[in-house]
């Protein structure tokens, strides 16, 4: 059983619930770690902004004045998710998420996870209504990320698809079966494992309905298994009502792939712990 989260946002973002929220639902759930990733900071037009400098500041004292409170109940971590496009210092965080939100054309970002009008106005105008070309320039951002150890996780490694899916399940943009998708979504992942991220097992889309597997998709998680990547499960809850969405699914999925353990962080750092 999957008893932690460290994929959880406040209303210090985008979320709708405060620290303390959270955790009061976390405790309720049973859970023994509940990590918070608020948004950094990211300053390029079209994409969401996350935490300003003074909202990190109360961010993290918050938690930092909030953690004794709860010793002995529930251990609790102060995390960043960056974003690609501008990092912000990860000095006195207790971990941090790296993901990819964009792709970029140009002096533009294009967000590949806000509206599917965006992704449309991407594909058309970027791309030349070019689906595939589009996923490939966001599985190339994710390699060029990942070929440096710049986080501790490696979120949602193909967010790409979050509009790709119509109420039919029919693919919209790119064709998710394709050759050429699958080996770039690969290239990406493989750089990861090498540059020594823990990848994320994030199960947004079924929490938002738009698919039935998490993030990464099942062939990526096959060769996930084949590299022995390290793999970390997170709900990205954005309110108390997900914190651990999907979880037993989702470990019942990674054992029938042959994944025998996940990582969890602990007050000694991230451990194993067997599935």
């Amino acid at each position: 059983m999957i008893c932690s989260n460290f994929h959880t946002h406040t209303t210090f973002c985008d979320g709708l619930n405060t620290i303390q929220e959270n955790i009061e639902a976390a405790i309720g759930l049973g859970f023994r770690s509940l990590g918070f990733s608020g948004h950094g900071y990211v300053p390029y037009a079209g994409l969401y902004a996350g935490m300003p400098p003074e909202a990190i500041r109360e961010y993290r004292r918050i938690i930092d004045e909030i953690k004794p409170v709860y010793a002995g109940r529930i251990n609790i971590f102060t995390g960043l998710e960056n974003d690609s496009v501008y990092m912000q210092p990860a000095d006195g965080y207790d971990y941090t998420i790296g993901s990819v939100h964009c792709v970029k054309s140009g002096d533009r970002y294009y967000s590949v996870d806000s509206k599917a009008s965006v992704v449309a106005d991407a594909v058309s105008t970027a791309f030349g209504g070019d689906g595939g070309a589009f996923a490939k320039a966001y599985y190339d951002a994710v390699l060029d990320f990942a070929s440096i150890k710049r986080a501790d996780i490696l979120g949602h490694l193909d967010l790409v698809r979050r509009f790709n899916t119509g109420d039919s399940k029919r693919w919209l943009f790119f064709d998710e079966g394709s050759g050429a998708y699958r080996r770039a979504a690969l290239d990406a992942l493989e750089m990861a494992v090498r540059s020594d991220y823990i990848i994320e097992v994030n199960t947004g889309p079924l929490s938002k309905g738009f698919s039935d597997e998490a993030y990464p998709a099942v062939f990526i998680l096959e060769r996930a298994v084949e590299l022995g990547a390290r793999i970390i499960v997170g709900s990205d809850a954005h309110s108390v009502s997900t914190l651990n969405y999907a979880f037993d699914k989702t470990e019942s999925v990674l054992r029938g792939l042959g994944f025998k353990e996940r990582w969890e962080l602990t007050p000694d750092g991230f451990e194993p712990v067997s599935i």
